[in-house]
C-alpha cells in the first residue's frame, strides 16, 4: 500500500467516467496491461497516446500468478490512467485479493501511483522509448514497476498494423521501509529493495521483457508477450469506440481478463 491517497476510488471512478461522456470522443485507443498502462497483458509499451486520454478499467489476475499472495488467492486490479502531457501519463491503481468471489478483508488494497515518461517519440527508423516508474513513496505494494521499454509500429495494410516492444525491468526499486502505523513523514526511511527478496517474491516484470501484437484497426488485436517469467498470449476487441474487452492465457494454463473504458478529456484535441 502507499501513503497515497485516502480517497474513495469508486466515487472517483464515477466522476471520471461521467467526465468522459461529457467531453469529446476517443482519439487514440490503446490496449492496457494488468496495472492499467499502455501495453499487453503484463508488459508495458512505449506507445504514444493522445493528450488528455483517460482510461478507467478492471483486470482479473488468476490465483496461480497472483502478485500479493502468489499461488494462494486471485486478485483484481482497478485503475485509472490519464495522459497529463503529450509525453507523460500517470496511473492510479488498486490491487485487491479475492477469496470465494469476494474481496478479502485486508484493508483497501495496494494503492499505487505510477508514471510513464515517453523519453523519445517514435520516428521512421527510431522506436519510441519510455521509462515506467512506480513512485518511491510506496510502502507495501506487490505491483511495483521500474522498467525501460522501446516500441516500434509497422503499417502492413490499411486495416492491419503490427507493434513490437522490447525492454528491461529492474530487480531493484526504491521504497519507504516503514509500517502504515508509523507513516508520519513521507520523505523518510527510503530503502533500496530487491524484488526477488521482498515479502512478495513475485519477480513482477524483472529482466528481459518483450511483447507484440497484430492490430486490426478499429476492431481489436491479437497479442503475445514475455513478461520476464512466462509467455502469455491474448486478444482484445474494441466496442462502441470507447469500450475494450480483453482476455489472455498466462503461461498456457491460466486465464486472465479485463475491460476498460476510454475517452478524451481534452476538448482542444482534434481527431
Amino acid at each position: 500500500m502507499t501513503i497515497f491517497f485516502r480517497i474513495n476510488y469508486f466515487r472517483l471512478a464515477r466522476v471520471l467516467l461521467l467526465s468522459v461522456f461529457l467531453f469529446g470522443s476517443i482519439l487514440s485507443f490503446s490496449q492496457r496491461n494488468l496495472s492499467g498502462k499502455p501495453g499487453y497483458l503484463n508488459v508495458p509499451s512505449a506507445s504514444e497516446i493522445s493528450d488528455g486520454l483517460l482510461s478507467i478499467g478492471y483486470n482479473y489476475n488468476p490465483k496461480k500468478y497472483s502478485l500479493r499472495y502468489p499461488g494462494k488467492k486471485p486478485e483484481q486490479v482497478l485503475y485509472a490512467n490519464l495522459v497529463l502531457l503529450p509525453n507523460v501519463d500517470v496511473t492510479f491503481s488498486l490491487l485487491q485479493a479475492r477469496d470465494n468471489g469476494k474481496k478479502i478483508k485486508d484493508g483497501l488494497g495496494d494503492r499505487q501511483f505510477d508514471v510513464r515518461w515517453l523519453a523519445i517519440k517514435e520516428k521512421k527508423y527510431i522506436p519510441a522509448i519510455a521509462l515506467v516508474m512506480t513512485n518511491p513513496f510506496t510502502i507495501d505494494a506487490a505491483m511495483v514497476t521500474q522498467a525501460i521499454v522501446a516500441t516500434k509500429h509497422f503499417d502492413i495494410k490499411k486495416w492491419l498494423s503490427a507493434e513490437l516492444t522490447a525492454g528491461y525491468g529492474s530487480n531493484y526499486y526504491l521504497f519507504r521501509d516503514v509500517l502504515n502505523s508509523n507513516n508520519g513523514n513521507i520523505f523518510s526511511s527510503f530503502s533500496l529493495q530487491k524484488k526477488t527478496a521482498d515479502p512478495f517474491k513475485n519477480s513482477y516484470l524483472v529482466g528481459a521483457l518483450a511483447g507484440g501484437k497484430l492490430e486490426f484497426k478499429k476492431v481489436g488485436s491479437l497479442m503475445a508477450e514475455w513478461d520476464g517469467l512466462k509467455f502469455n498470449s491474448g486478444a482484445y476487441i474494441q466496442l462502441f469506440k470507447h469500450l475494450n474487452l480483453q482476455a489472455g492465457m498466462l503461461n498456457g494454463d491460466q486465464w486472465m481478463f479485463g475491460a476498460s473504458f476510454q475517452g478524451n478529456l481534452n476538448p482542444k484535441t482534434k481527431p
